[in-house]
């Protein structure tokens, strides 16, 4: 029965893979089921077995892929009360980006959510959850500002819930940008320099 199981989890991720794979190639409405069995070395019946279609495939790629990021942002980075909050806030935004710099699959994924999916009929549920988790996000964010004007670090333009947005902001922009210099000609050499700034920015 544990065989069964074991068995049965890896054809699913191997499912997961084909259509992380598939997306990145042919984009998610130019993908279909029987591309993503094919990938897989499955049927189109173990497909269906584990999915409901292509947005229960998405959803499964960006819970791997989102989730872990926002722990990071909730846990382990901005609640580190032993470091002023600025400096968590920065440990922050390198830690998220040099995740996505040095995990292929991590950037394969946001690439596919970014760029190569149309949240529209089947897939605007998706919607819901990515409004869920920024607001998670601004709420961590925010706390971490709070306490860092607590500490006379936050500059006196800014309160906690804007600084909080406009981190947000920067964040998602940065992160869309980066994706697209695949060449590291851009953006992506300047992340740390472009991080800085902003906090600095911030500071009192």
């Amino acid at each position: 029965m544990r065989r069964t199981k074991e068995e049965a989890a890896r054809t699913r991720q191997a499912i997961v893979e084909a259509a992380l794979a598939c997306f990145d190639r042919h984009g998610i409405a130019g993908t279909t089921l029987e591309q993503i069995a094919e990938e897989a070395s499955v049927t189109k019946g173990a497909v269906y077995w584990h999915f409901d279609g292509k947005a229960s495939i998405l959803h499964a790629i960006r819970q791997e892929a989102s989730l872990p990021l926002l722990d990071r942002a909730d846990c382990t980075l901005l609640r580190c009360e032993e470091t002023s909050p600025l400096a968590r806030i920065e440990r922050f935004l390198l830690g998220m980006l040099g995740t996505i710099e040095k995990d292929p699959r991590t950037r394969r994924a946001l690439t596919v959510m970014q760029y190569k999916c149309e949240y529209a009929d089947e897939l605007v549920a998706e919607l819901g959850d990515m409004r869920r988790n920024n607001d998670r996000l601004v709420k961590s964010l925010e706390k971490a500002y709070a306490d860092a004007r607590k500490a006379g670090e936050l500059a006196p333009g800014f309160t906690p819930k804007l600084a909080a947005l406009d981190t947000t902001v920067f964040l998602a922009g940065l992160i869309r940008l980066s994706l697209l210099d695949r060449a590291r000609e851009g953006v992506r050499k300047s992340i740390g320099a472009l991080i800085r700034s902003h906090v600095q920015s911030r500071r009192a």
